[in-house]
């Protein structure tokens, strides 16, 4: 009798967004602002696609990321595979809308595990001076400052502001608390702030609902966020070469075993990375089925090379994946461009206010397909010059 895995089938990304894939980033640089990273093949493979390594609090730079995997650069790495992932380590299955596209990779997270607002100042400055020299197109920022500053004098603010001047897209994560207040860079006015979307992993939307993510009029009377779009069951990268990628393997393996194979060789399997840490660890089939399945449950594993993830810190890198697409079939479109096509493709979730979920679901067919016929337009009005 086959047995039902304890691995829950997860939609890709391309998939859950129904998604037109003709268009992939190609020649389109990303600055991604946020904790760390670390190589990963699906960034890095088969070709470098990270073309600058920066270290915002250090402030010092470097030609290739980090080869180490260390706790800080969890969530930088999957916001960076969410831009623009191959999706290599799954023959492409999880790749992002964007996998052509190049980054610019920049750690603000220091020693202690804070972000301050000086370290993403200094960020935001550092790519204001070499937009040009990289080619940078749009900035993703996935953290925020500590103050609840929402006027353009907040130094976060003022740079994102002067960014967008630059012709610089920014897309900032709006947060994951209904009843905070939206911080900067989320609370600059010209900011593309993406909210969340609970689509309950499938693809009806019938049954899509808000995800628990901040939102607000800011005090200069700017609502935000400007868009939602997928934040929980998200497929994301296992950091290689950590504990957490060997436990991965590990379940995934025990899973997949067969009765006779769990208890003959997959004791010992799960006693050395540490499932049966005592040594009167209940050990009958049933109940070591019943641990394998917690713990997959627990570190909500996809296969041993990705998990699940959630937070509007990844649904604002899905929106970037899809501006990365529409600034290749109309490289010319302005930061303001860009967020009206958002705006006026995107789709309202029913039943849901508007204050929560601003212009609704980011809707990258239909967006794409506008930004393509902004890039005819253009076209036919330079040759009639």
């Amino acid at each position: 009798m086959l047995r039902q895995p304890s691995i829950r089938p997860v939609l890709s990304l391309p998939h859950r967004m129904q998604a037109d894939t003709s268009a992939k980033g190609r020649g389109i640089t990303i600055a991604m602002i946020d904790s760390d990273f670390v190589q990963h093949p699906d960034i890095c493979s088969p070709e470098q696609r990270v073309v600058q390594y920066v270290d915002a609090v250090e402030q010092t730079t470097h030609p290739e990321l980090p080869s180490q995997a260390i706790a800080r650069h969890w969530h930088g790495t999957m916001t960076a595979c969410t831009a623009a992932g191959n999706g290599f380590m799954s023959h492409g299955q999880y790749s992002s809308l964007a996998p052509l596209a190049r980054l610019v990779a920049i750690r603000a997270m220091n020693h202690d595990g804070r972000i301050t607002t000086p370290t993403i100042v200094w960020a935001l400055r550092w790519i204001e001076q070499h937009v040009e020299e990289l080619h940078i197109d749009v900035v993703n920022i996935s953290v925020y400052a500590d103050e609840t500053d929402q006027t353009l004098q907040h130094p976060v603010n003022a740079a994102v502001e002067d960014l967008v001047r630059r012709g610089i897209v920014v897309v900032a994560a709006a947060g994951n608390n209904p009843n905070a207040p939206i911080r900067p860079p989320a609370a600059a006015p010209s900011a593309i702030t993406v909210g969340g979307l609970n689509d309950n992993n499938t693809l009806d939307r019938a049954d899509d609902i808000m995800y628990h993510s901040s939102f607000g009029r800011t005090s200069l009377n700017v609502q935000k966020p400007e868009i939602i779009a997928p934040s929980i069951w998200l497929p994301a990268p296992v950091l290689p070469g950590t504990i957490g990628a060997q436990q991965a393997a590990a379940l995934c393996a025990l899973d997949c075993m067969d009765d006779h194979q769990l208890m003959n060789q997959g004791l010992a399997i799960a006693r050395e990375v540490g499932l049966l840490p005592e040594a009167d660890a209940p050990t009958d089939l049933y109940s070591l089925r019943g641990i394998i399945s917690d713990a997959i449950r627990e570190h909500v594993l996809i296969n041993p090379w990705y998990k699940m993830v959630d937070g509007t810190s990844f649904a604002a890198p899905i929106v970037t994946s899809v501006i990365a697409q529409i600034l290749e079939v109309a490289p010319y479109l302005t930061p303001f461009d860009v967020k009206d096509i958002l705006m006026a493709t995107a789709k309202q979730l029913v039943g849901v206010d508007g204050l929560c979920q601003g212009a609704g679901v980011v809707n990258q067919p239909t967006a794409l397909s506008m930004a393509r016929g902004y890039s005819k337009s253009a076209k036919s009005a330079v040759e009639r010059i």
